[in-house]
């Protein structure tokens, strides 16, 4: 009796190293580095976030995009290849969004400080928005779109 329990817990042993050593657990190897470091990954897709806020579609335009790759002196297969090899680990990817969001904010209200919507005002452009500016409202509140008082 002793001796099987032993087969079986040793049998499941080596089944679970062998398990532990055919998974990578999440984390890249050593094996698999990008072709950019981090610090690039971030300044570059901080700078076409940054960018891409400037459309009301938040979507940037092919040359756009293309002109700020170049000038990160990177390509849209090294961001790539960069979120493949590091995608799935969860606490490095957990802090490059962070300070990508960060960036983002930080621009953001340096934009605002210094007035920057002015300019395209100054410039002749039109600057107005279509519609009336939406503010946010509190569920249930009478003009949140709802038909609960409907009734």
């Amino acid at each position: 009796m002793r001796r099987g329990l032993f087969r079986t817990g040793l049998l499941a042993a080596v089944a679970a190293v062998g398990f532990l050593t055919a998974c990578d657990m999440g984390f890249p190897t050593s094996e698999g580095e990008a072709r950019i470091d981090e610090a690039t990954f971030v300044a570059t897709y901080t700078e076409l976030r940054i960018a891409a806020m400037e459309w009301e579609s938040q979507r940037l335009p092919a040359q756009e995009r293309d002109a700020i790759l170049q000038r990160q002196g990177v390509t849209a297969d090294d961001l790539r290849e960069f979120t493949q090899v590091h995608g799935r680990n969860v606490p490095v990817m957990n802090r490059i969004w962070n300070e990508v969001s960060e960036n983002v904010q930080a621009a953001r209200e340096a934009a605002t400080a210094s007035g920057e919507g002015e300019e395209d005002a100054a410039d002749g452009e039109d600057v107005t928005e279509e519609g009336p500016p939406v503010a946010p409202v509190a569920p249930g509140s009478e003009s949140d779109g709802s038909l609960s008082d409907a009734g």
